[in-house]
């Protein structure tokens, strides 16, 4: 385990925790407040973004007479797909360092798979750097194959992912924190991804079979930062 993950999880405030991932240049920025509930969600305070499917703005899921605004995401009916986001970042970050942030809330009531892609920018090969699930269970799995931790629903999930695309063994530097067994870990990123630099986030309620059931889940706060030069 490295240090900063070490350092990571002795930390217990997911205000705190998020504000790690805030130091350097902002190459991303979406609070989802730019926009009502029941809305298309707005273009996002830096960088770019697109929403299809069923990707709506909500009031908070905790708090629905605060102010602050969330992305929903959502499967309708069992034999579809559902809502994707795609946030793009306008600067190459290739060969170098970037820290990328988001929270996530899955209810209780309506638990549907929530994904993450972190992807390289184009045109590089149909592979991402990494990949997280936070699945229906309640585990939380990386790249398909690896069972990292827990979360609890209804519960504020959050998500700082480092990446370290500098050297010939480029790595993600992920801690999850959401009220179940925090995820610490480093895992290597596929260097011919690498090579390309991340390019994008995808956050999406996938299909997950025709008998899986209807419903959403909800994202905020995504923040994606470079080092300063």
């Amino acid at each position: 385990m490295s240090h900063s993950i070490a350092h990571w999880r002795c930390l217990l405030a997911l205000p705190v925790l998020l504000a790690l991932s805030a130091c350097g240049a902002t190459v991303y920025l979406d609070k989802f407040d730019a926009a009502a509930p029941g809305q298309a969600p707005a273009p996002p305070s830096t960088g770019t973004s697109a929403a299809t499917g069923s990707a709506v703005i909500a009031a908070h899921p905790q708090n629905p007479g605060s102010s602050d605004r969330w992305l929903r995401l959502a499967r309708p009916v069992a034999t579809q797909a559902g809502g994707e986001y795609i946030a793009t970042f306008t600067e190459q970050l290739a060969h170098t360092k970037a820290s990328v942030s988001l929270v996530g809330f899955v209810p209780k009531t309506s638990p549907i798979m929530m994904t993450v892609f972190f992807e390289p920018k184009a045109p590089a090969p149909p592979i991402p750097l990494l990949h997280i699930d936070l699945l229906t269970n309640g585990n939380i799995r990386l790249n398909d194959s690896t069972i990292a931790g827990t979360f609890k629903f209804d519960t504020l999930i959050g998500f700082v992912v480092n990446f370290d695309l500098t050297g010939s063994a480029p790595t993600a530097s992920i801690l999850i924190r959401g009220g179940g067994n925090d995820v610490g870990i480093d895992v290597p990123v596929p260097a011919n991804a690498a090579n390309f630099g991340l390019g994008r986030v995808r956050v999406v309620a996938p299909f997950e079979g025709v008998n899986a059931p209807s419903g959403a889940f909800l994202v905020n706060d995504l923040l994606a930062t470079r080092p300063n030069q």
